[in-house]
């Protein structure tokens, strides 16, 4: 692998790593992380259908959807500001 790729692997390691810790600390983490994963999912849903009207148009592709999923809506976020620099 290259060098970049190590680099991309391992920001989404540690992403992870830091989610599960989230989602672990939690009352109920089960709960917790299928709802951060849904309403994560729901809001770049929402972006991709309705972001064209703010000037933001949201692909759907296995990045986005992996951030959505991983970060819920703070990652979302994330992603459209992204956009937006």
């Amino acid at each position: 692998m290259l060098k970049t790729e190590w680099i991309f692997c391992g920001i989404w390691l540690i992403a992870g790593l830091g989610m599960l810790r989230c989602y672990l600390s939690r009352k109920r983490p089960l709960r917790s992380a299928l709802l951060g994963m849904l309403t994560g999912a729901a809001a770049l849903t929402l972006m991709h259908l309705y972001g064209g009207r703010f000037g933001v148009e949201m692909p759907l592709n296995c990045f986005t959807g992996g951030i959505s999923l991983l970060l819920g809506v703070p990652g979302v976020t994330l992603l459209t500001v992204l956009l937006l620099i």
